[in-house]
């Protein structure tokens, strides 16, 4: 198969489309990347890229064409805006001397923001071949959510608008991919008539990581840690840990905090405020392959995400990561994601945004004996085999690309 990939994030930027596009190059799929100079999610470009510098044109069997674009800096609203738009710019220049090349259809890596879709669509119609979207993120409420503007009267006519454009934009898709199955009523709400399958994230491939002690990072061994890896953002609400830390009072609680995000700087300070700092150790960004190291000194691990309707349809994808690490999860999150942990019985729930239930949950996982864990990350750890393992999801993303562009030929 001859597949075209449109995604504004790919390496040396940690996101799985990476995975996808290498794991179908060495299954012998031809792959050509449209993509953004990254600069995700620091704001700075990486190393060897920036204006006019694209870095290679080739690697692990896929072919990578990038478009520059105005590096988010940052992180403000304006500076996302005007990164996601100078890519959406750009990229149609990419679009006009697009020949059919035996392109068989084109793949939207679709998380934020939707105008990915734009000039995917673009050369799918010119084409005459499908085009498939994998939506990771609902718009326009993502959008509304990440610029503050949820639940706010006085922007009703902006939100019309936006929603009646993204509704737009979901019906120019031929099939769409879901990451969580609570997307498809909204999806079929946009309009969209297509073909919708469900396509989750999966669990992320590591390889070796230096193990790490808990000596190291600063925790006794008599400490409880619970660790969290990934972005630290609005969405995830870590300040409730803070309040809950304080509310305990445990002195052998302990929080690992793996990672990087626009909000570090503010929960640092809220727990200087309060006077918490023993129970918090930071690593700043570190490599992926480091994280597996520093999971694994955790006795469990914690995924939370805010109250927000377009939130609690999805599934984080460090779930399935978690999961796939032995160790038992404190989901402090409401919806898919903790149906998920639920189903699986890796772990403990609390609702989102309310710190008694968090306080709660914390206390049932201190009472539990070092083999009551294990037995419990061991349950997530098979429930991740079973639905979330990389390879068998991707032999399932051939079909459906397969079954897509037989459709379609067949019109």
């Amino acid at each position: 198969m001859n597949l075209l990939v449109v995604t504004q994030y790919y390496y040396p930027e940690p996101f799985r489309i990476t995975e996808i596009c290498e794991t179908l190059a060495a299954r012998g799929h031809h792959v050509h990347v449209i993509t953004s100079v990254p600069n995700v999610p620091d704001g700075q470009f990486y190393e060897g890229y920036g204006w006019f510098r694209y870095g290679e044109k080739e690697r692990n069997g896929v072919s990578i064409e990038r478009c520059d674009c105005i590096k988010r800096g940052n992180n403000s609203g304006l500076r996302w805006a005007l990164n996601c738009t100078s890519f959406l710019i750009t990229s149609f220049f990419h679009t006009f001397g697009k020949k059919r090349d035996g392109f068989d259809a084109v793949l939207v890596f679709n998380n934020s923001p939707i105008t990915t879709i734009v000039p995917a669509a673009r050369i799918a119609r010119r084409l005459k071949i499908p085009l498939i979207t994998w939506v990771l993120d609902l718009w326009p409420e993502s959008m509304f959510f990440l610029i503050g503007i949820d639940g706010i009267q006085k922007h009703a006519l902006f939100k019309r608008a936006a929603r009646s454009y993204c509704n737009h934009l979901y019906r120019k898709c031929d099939w769409i991919l879901m990451s969580s199955k609570g997307f498809e009523k909204k999806i079929r709400d946009t309009g969209f008539t297509g073909q919708i399958r469900y396509f989750p994230n999966f669990a992320e491939e590591t390889a070796e990581s230096e193990q790490r002690s808990r000596e190291e990072v600063g925790f006794g061994p008599d400490d409880f840690v619970i660790g969290f890896a990934g972005n630290v953002g609005r969405a995830q609400g870590l300040d409730y840990t803070v309040a809950a830390t304080e509310q305990l009072a445990e002195p052998k609680l302990r929080w690992l905090i793996v990672g990087d995000g626009p909000d570090l700087v503010h929960l640092k300070e809220l727990i200087a405020e309060k006077g918490l700092g023993t129970h918090y150790r930071f690593t700043g960004r570190v490599p992926g392959t480091a994280v597996p190291g520093y999971l694994g000194i955790c006795d469990c691990l914690f995924v939370p995400l805010m109250d927000q309707e377009v939130l609690n349809l999805t599934v984080p994808a460090k779930v399935q990561t978690y999961m796939k690490s032995g160790r038992p999860l404190i989901a402090f999150m409401n919806g898919a994601g903790a149906d998920v942990v639920r189903e699986a019985r890796c772990g403990v729930t609390a609702s989102a945004e309310r710190v008694e239930e968090l306080c709660d949950a914390i206390r049932g996982v201190l009472t539990l004996d070092k083999d009551a864990l294990i037995k419990m990350g061991e349950r997530g750890r098979e429930y991740c085999r079973e639905n979330f393992d990389r390879d068998s999801l991707i032999t399932k993303l051939e079909g459906y690309l397969r079954e897509a562009v037989e459709l379609y030929r067949g019109k």
